[in-house]
């Protein structure tokens, strides 16, 4: 079976695979067969993954990232096509982005419905966003006015990944939330923090990021947060340094990204501190962090700490 995710909303997309993983993970208890393909492999190491007989007999889930990046990826996909789709295994490709419509292999996937599930996620905007942020209070066990989530909308804009940190701070703040909470509570405070924490990894000053996460971790912030809020600054980081690569003026960029003019005025100046092969590697292993963590494969202050210190 092949799972394709894609589309613009990432967070959604993610917490899609995430929830692919504890599904899999209910039913196959010992969480052997979990397989991250990584990008330097091939489909020829995925169907080697395949003939080898998993433990327990179980079946095998294999996440796959960017297989639409390159055309030598989606030739090595085509070479093998036929071993992978009949294939009893379990294989999710997770693509952050858009799918270009005319793009042969999507075409190919298309004309297979009955084998391949296909899932795209549009971002939410208007009410689809007002009504997803009220059932996300909801499953949290907080109640938000409607003046609340309209002034929560205001001060985040689109980006779910945003929204669900604020979130979780309100809700952990209060269970009924009022427009002078979000007020309150959803400020430039932790962001500051968090950008410090970037600039420590960068100019690789480990002491100074560790005593930033410590800091957070005394004050009370739930380690899978901090994970969340620098996975979020990587992502931002990816998405600014390819419009500086494209030529974008500085106004042009602002106004592509989508960030707030705080957000992206830091991130535009922390652009300069890497390569973009520099954030490429280390936004990769923040997502698989950032992933085995929320699905229980390791501690996230653990995870913290890899990441931190893995150069």
């Amino acid at each position: 079976m092949i799972i394709l995710l894609h589309g613009k909303d990432t967070y959604r997309s993610k917490r899609k695979l995430e929830e692919i993983i504890e599904e899999y993970k209910k039913k196959y208890k010992s969480g052997l067969n979990i397989i991250f393909l990584e990008e330097k492999e091939t489909f020829k190491d995925l169907c080697d993954y395949d003939k080898q007989a998993s433990m327990f007999g179980e079946k095998k889930l294999v996440v796959v990232r960017k297989v639409f990046s390159s055309e030598s990826t989606k030739n090595d996909f085509f070479e093998n096509y036929e071993k992978i789709i009949i294939s009893e295994n379990i294989f999710v490709l997770y693509e952050e982005g858009e799918i270009k419509e005319n793009d042969r292999l999507l075409k190919a996937f298309l004309e297979e419905k009955g084998k391949i599930m296909i899932q795209e996620f549009q971002p939410l905007s208007g009410k689809k966003l007002f009504s997803w942020i009220k059932k996300e209070f909801e499953s949290s066990g907080a109640k938000a006015d409607t003046d609340a989530i309209y002034r929560l909308q205001e001060a985040t804009g689109e980006d779910l990944w945003r929204i669900k940190n604020e979130m979780e701070k309100l809700a952990l703040y209060k269970k009924r939330i009022k427009k002078e909470d979000v007020d309150y509570m959803v400020n430039i405070g932790v962001e500051i923090n968090i950008f410090q924490t970037i600039d420590a990894i960068a100019e690789k000053r480990k002491k100074d990021a560790l005593l930033l996460l410590y800091d957070h971790l005394q004050k009370g912030d739930n380690p899978l947060y901090i994970l969340s809020m620098i996975t979020y600054q990587f992502r931002n980081l990816i998405s600014v340094s390819d419009l500086v690569e494209r030529k974008y003026s500085y106004d042009a960029a602002k106004s592509k990204s989508g960030l707030h003019h705080f957000v992206f005025g830091k991130t535009y100046k922390q652009v300069k501190l890497f390569s973009s092969e520099e954030l490429k590697r280390k936004y990769n292993s923040l997502f698989e962090m950032d992933l085995k963590a929320k699905t229980g494969q390791i501690d996230p202050v653990l995870a913290l700490h890899l990441i931190l210190f893995k150069d």
